[in-house]
């Protein structure tokens, strides 16, 4: 099995609101449980975090569904959209080894301006 598949997730459906009322209400409404691998996860990849900015980012993949059961007030089978939400590495990963990039630069630096003694210059 490759690493993707064991990948702890998070999945739920994402149905349109039926009850919106005002433009302000939201289009689609879902509750997603986060389970608690995924969550553990979570909090061990800020404590191991090493970017200036801390914080987890999810990726989000949606695919357009419809039920298998129809809706008993309609009888039409319902769209919506399947999702799974995991921790994305890719963003953190890439800002890690920008931001080690700038503290080797930044390290060297120093060295050399610390290493200079006035006896160095010949006047």
């Amino acid at each position: 099995m490759s690493d993707y598949a064991n990948k702890p997730k998070a999945t739920g459906n994402i149905f349109k609101n039926g009850y919106k009322n005002k433009q302000t209400h939201p289009d689609y409404k879902s509750t997603i449980t986060i389970p608690a691998e995924l969550l553990r996860d979570m909090v061990e990849f800020i404590k191991q975090d090493t970017r200036r900015e801390k914080g987890v980012d999810l990726s989000i993949a949606m695919w357009n569904r419809v039920s298998k059961n129809p809706n008993p007030k309609t009888g039409d089978h319902t769209p919506y959209l399947y999702t799974v939400v995991e921790i994305d590495n890719y963003k953190s990963d890439k800002e890690k080894a920008q931001q080690e990039a700038t503290d080797s630069v930044n390290a060297e630096a120093s060295v050399k301006t610390d290493s200079f003694d006035d006896e160095d210059v010949p006047f």
